[in-house]
Order: C-alpha cells, then structure tokens, then sequence
C-alpha cells in the first residue's frame, strides 16, 4: 500500500510543480533577452549609436573582485539595493536616436534593462532620488522628471534622456520602446554587433551621421552619398592580463570595393632600422582605391566643402589655409604626385635613456624637392639621409641604419604580428623611456607600471588594439582598479 501512496504523493508533486511553472513569472534567458534587444534597436529609423554594456562582469571583475570592494570607497549598498532591482546578469542596452528630421544636436538616449519586480525598483530610486509624482497608463509606470524619463513595466525598466521632450512625447516613445521589444523585428549586423561576447560594445551608424554632415556641407544631392551607409563597431573587452578594444566595421559593398589598403604592410618591415624597435608603425595604403574615394565621395576639396558649408564663421576659421594649397596641388597632380602610401616609422632605445629612429616614407616625385628643402639644412643630425623621386630614408644612428646582411630587424615574439595588416603598430612598454617622463604625475606612472606593450593590427573590415598587463593572469580592469584605493588615500596625505 505505501509503494501506491508514494505514487500518488509522486504524481501530486509533480502536477504542483507543473502548474507552479505555468503561474510562475517569465524569467529571461540571455538568448531572449538579446531577440528582444535586436527587436528594439532594427525598429528605430533614426538609430545613431547604440550598444551594450555587461554590467554584471564590469561590477564582479572592477569592484567585487578588486580591492575596491574592501576600501570602503564604493557605496556597497547602494550596488547591493540595485542588484536586487534589475538583473544583472543580463545585459543593459542602450539607443542614442536623432529626431525626425534627422537633427543630431538635438539626440535622444535611451536605455533599457531587465528587472526583477517595478514597484521594488521604485522604492530603491525613492532612497536616492525625489522622484516626483507616479503616473500610471496601460501597465507601465511612468516617472517624468526634468530631463530624465522612466518607463516601468513588469520585467523592464526604459530610460529616456533628452532635453527637448515634452512628458506626453516621452510616454510615447517609452510605449513604442515597449512595442518595439516585442515586434520580432530583426536585424542581421545589429544582432551580431549585440551578442559578442565583449563587457562593453559601441556601435554608430555611418548614414545618419553623412546626411547631417552633407545637410551642413551641402552636399547632400551627390549620388555617392547614398552609398555611404555601415555601421562600425567598437568592442572592449577585459581579460586576463589583457585589454582587447575590437573594431569591425559593417560597410556597403560599393564603399569596401574602393580598396583603401593593401592586403598587408609586410614590404615594410625591410624598411625599418636594425636592432630591435621599442615602437614601430607599418603603413601601406592603396592610392588608387583613395583616389577613387575622393573623386566619389568628396569631389571637393576638404576646405572649398568646408567653406561653401553652413558652418559657423568661427568654425570654419580654424581651418589652416595652408590646407587649401596643398589641396589645390592635389587636385591638379594628383595624391600619388605627392606620396606612395608606404610608411615604416621605427623607434629604439639602446641605453633605455635615448631614443635613436628610422623613417621610410614613400613618395611621389613631387615631394621630393619639398622634403630636400626641409631635411638637407639637418642632415648633420642624422647618420643617414637619402631623398629621391620615390621614398625619402632617414636612421639618426648606425647601430638602427639600414638593414644588410649583418645588421638585421629583431623582433621580440610578442611583435611578430608586425606588418600582417595594412596598418600595424606596437609600443613595448617596459622598455619604452617615456616612463621617465612621468615621475611628476603619480597616476599615469603608477598605470604605466602595470603595463607590458600594445599592438595594433587593422584593416577597412575591422581592427584589434590589445594592451597586454606585466601580470598576466589577474583581470586588467580589476588590476587598475586594486590600484585606486592607494591613489586616492595617497593624493590625501600627501
């Protein structure tokens, strides 16, 4: 008999727990929440910038894991009291959106997160913060104060910033922020753009930001400015021992066939000095794919565009007019006159003292006499000093001259990347002596001491920035936040 009654009892439970699941509110899985987020941002028209922020991994890796959390100069509390608001573990997204007239000065910020219970949430702001009178309309909660707007509804919290917006239009663009959460709409960029796996995601669109500029210019009847439509992403994200700021840039087909680079600068590292560099910069662009994107999308020169625009009068005075001149050369002989779009800048450091350096430029026979005319009165500072129709050499020693056979290029393995991109660059930061330079100012020396070396790679799809910690195995951001208590108990006493 007791084998049927734990049976039953069983079923009972089971039944309960269903019917428990049924009732119980909707909890929001990332995945969810990031359709949702899609939703809203491939709704908006007049969307400028928007982007993410993983507030969770920023709260854990820069306060709770960091001495910060122990200092007593982080209000606890206050995180505490919030965190039991809105869920953190999903992310916070965020809109910034032009008017409809496409009027950036007048933008419109508006951010959206997940909450746990609304009425909770206005009893947490009532401790921080005079919230005014509570408005209360088709299941959302409305708090209208100055120039900050909130919007709650049972699961999210809308914020609307802006400072020319009535209440009754910012109950209106909360409702359609609502509606758009909702609308499945679904955009291909954007939703790859969101979902990187990154603490913080920065993202503009390019064509917003071209017709307010050409409404500015008056260049707005150009066919080509229709091509002029992308987004270009910024990605940050804090790890180990490292910091990695990502660029992918999603541009029109018409745009990415001008060819602004070459597949790579390699050729350009037989161009720098001997001996191992402390920096260097490799640089090969494609000149005729930038001149095929002057003559399409400015085929006025910077300064006659800026001058015939509405701009400022004082704005536009401080335009050199030297810019002009060389613009009208420009457009006479044409860019590759004047450069190849090669560059190899080296810089070493043989005593950790001095620097020494070796510069590759390439040119265009039409600035070789220009260059003749401003090096050759120093070619006495210089070990070596060539200037001819097509590249103008200069090593200020011997030891970082020109490579042969014996005196060669040695790169520390951390920089073997040099080159791999049409832009590519490093810093080593140990053994850079700008550090020196920075015995007056306590913070950026005592940042600079946590530091090993930067190296940039990058291409027009995109680039990665990666600054690399002496401690490798500790989060970058928790070790430059371990180090605020001790700055700011310093700048006290001292």
């Amino acid at each position: 008999m007791r084998i049927y009654i734990a049976l039953l009892g069983t079923v009972c439970l089971l039944l309960a727990c269903s019917t428990e699941e049924k009732n119980a509110p909707k909890i929001h899985s990332k995945e969810i929440w990031q359709t949702e987020a899609t939703a809203f941002l491939s709704s908006e028209t007049n969307l400028i910038s928007f982007g993410v922020v993983d507030i969770n991994q920023l709260l854990t890796k820069s306060i709770y894991d960091s001495e910060l959390s122990e200092s007593g100069l982080v209000p606890l509390d206050m995180i505490d009291d919030y965190s039991k608001v809105i869920r953190t573990e999903l992310p916070i997204y965020y809109a910034v959106k032009s008017d409809t007239t496409g009027d950036l000065t007048d933008a419109e910020l508006v951010v959206v997160c997940k909450i746990k219970d609304p009425d909770l949430a206005i009893e947490t702001m009532k401790k921080d913060f005079q919230i005014g009178e509570l408005i209360h309309e088709n299941d959302v909660k409305f708090i209208l104060e100055n120039d900050i707007k909130i919007g709650l509804t049972k699961s999210e919290m809308i914020f609307l910033i802006s400072e020319n917006i009535t209440n009754d239009q910012a109950k209106l663009s909360i409702h359609n922020t609502i509606e758009a959460l909702q609308s499945n709409k679904t955009n291909k960029d954007i939703r790859e753009i969101i979902t990187a796996q990154e603490d913080i995601i920065f993202a503009f669109n390019i064509e917003p930001v071209q017709k307010f500029v050409s409404s500015v210019s008056q260049t707005g009847d150009l066919e080509s400015n229709k091509n002029m439509t992308g987004t270009i992403a910024m990605q940050l994200s804090f790890e180990k021992g490292r910091v990695i700021m990502t660029n992918k840039n999603y541009l029109s087909k018409e745009f990415t066939e001008c060819n602004l680079f070459a597949e790579n600068s390699k050729q350009m590292l037989s161009k720098l000095g001997a001996g191992s560099p402390i920096a260097a910069l490799t640089l090969s662009l494609d000149l005729e794919g930038l001149e095929k994107l002057k003559r399409q999308y400015l085929p006025k020169s910077i300064s006659n565009t800026i001058q015939d625009s509405d701009l400022d009068p004082s704005l536009k005075n401080l335009v050199p007019k030297e810019l002009s001149v060389i613009e009208a050369f420009i457009q006479k002989d044409g860019i590759q006159n004047y450069i190849n779009g090669n560059l190899a800048l080296g810089q070493y450091s043989n005593d950790s003292i001095h620097s020494e350096y070796s510069i590759y430029l390439g040119i265009g026979k039409g600035f070789a006499q220009i260059l003749k005319n401003e090096f050759n009165p120093m070619r006495g500072f210089f070990h070596s000093l060539e200037i001819d129709d097509t590249k103008m050499e200069l090593y200020t020693s011997k030891e970082n001259g020109q490579q042969n056979g014996t005196n060669t290029l040695q790169l520390k393995p951390e920089f073997k990347d040099l080159g791999g991109k049409p832009i590519s660059a490093f810093l080593d930061i140990e053994r850079h002596p700008f550090k020196e330079l920075l015995l007056n100012d306590k913070v950026s020396k005592r940042i600079a001491e946590l530091l090993k070396h930067v190296t940039l790679n990058a291409d027009l799809e995109g680039g990665e920035l990666i600054i690399t910690m002496k401690d490798e195995q500790t989060n970058a951001i928790t070790q430059i936040a371990n180090l605020i208590p001790s700055l700011i108990l310093g700048s006290i006493f001292q």
